[in-house]
């Protein structure tokens, strides 16, 4: 009798469980601002930045609609609702820091030369 009462509460623990570690899909997006803050282009002739965004530290998978361009937005999957974002616009030797903070899931929080908004 006690068996037939307990599997059930087990059975609905787990179902619990697993519901509440699923990951959701979002949607990243990123303004830079059209120059350095020492008033140069990002790229040798006057090009636009190639932009490259780390969530905690983890790189997204690079798009080509976020290359020599202003404007990116990028999906990624995410168990949390809040991120440590990192902006960066790509070179050949090195990288250059657009801007880098904490932001949440439907604000928009500047940091540096960049505008970030994410959302579900």
């Amino acid at each position: 009798m006690i068996r037939k009462k307990i599997i059930p509460i087990v059975i609905f623990t787990v179902f619990m469980v697993g519901c509440s570690s699923k990951a959701d899909l979002y949607t990243i997006n990123v303004d830079v601002a059209s120059k350095k803050a020492n008033g140069k282009a990002w790229d040798i002739m006057g090009g636009s930045p190639d932009i490259k965004v780390l969530i905690d530290k983890h790189p997204l998978h690079l798009s080509s609609s976020c290359r020599d361009t202003y404007r990116c937005s990028l999906n990624f999957t995410s168990k949390k609702d809040n991120w440590y974002i990192e902006i960066y616009d790509m070179d050949i030797d090195s990288d250059d820091l657009i801007g880098k903070g904490d932001c949440e899931e439907g604000d928009e929080c500047n940091f540096g030369l960049a505008t970030v908004r994410i959302e579900d």
